[in-house]
């Protein structure tokens, strides 16, 4: 027995009804942070008799790497409050895996490769 077209069905009406209820949860959020005391950053817990709410206002900082050319000799290198990440780059270790492979060979023990979430999407025709 083939349930594809149910399993489809199924899955429209559940991000459907997802939907909803994260716009009526938003909604909702905004009617909170008027309503409670939000911080400049961090996060703030207010209780009522029922509830304990805390409101988080988190700050997202990024460098403007030309101006930080300009400036990071002003001040010693420890204090400077910058953090050097090393990432794979995906397109690179795919390309040498596909057009060097003896040179893919070398290093790749060094990456690990995980798959991620399936994505799903359901159109009705």
């Amino acid at each position: 027995m083939d349930n594809r077209d149910q399993l489809c069905a199924d899955w429209l009406a559940a991000k459907s009804a997802e939907t909803k209820a994260r716009d009526l949860r938003v909604k909702i959020e905004v009617q909170l942070a008027e309503a409670f005391e939000v911080p400049a950053e961090g996060s703030k817990t207010s209780h009522t008799d029922d509830y304990k709410i805390t409101m988080t206002q988190p700050i997202t900082r990024k460098i403007d790497l030309a101006e930080w050319a300009k400036v990071k000799g002003k001040i010693d290198a420890s204090l400077q409050p910058i953090k050097v990440a090393i990432t794979a780059d995906a397109t690179g270790c795919k390309y040498l895996a596909e057009k060097e492979p003896k040179v893919w060979a070398k290093i790749a023990k060094a990456f690990i490769a995980t798959p991620g979430k399936v994505g799903v999407k359901v159109e009705a025709k």
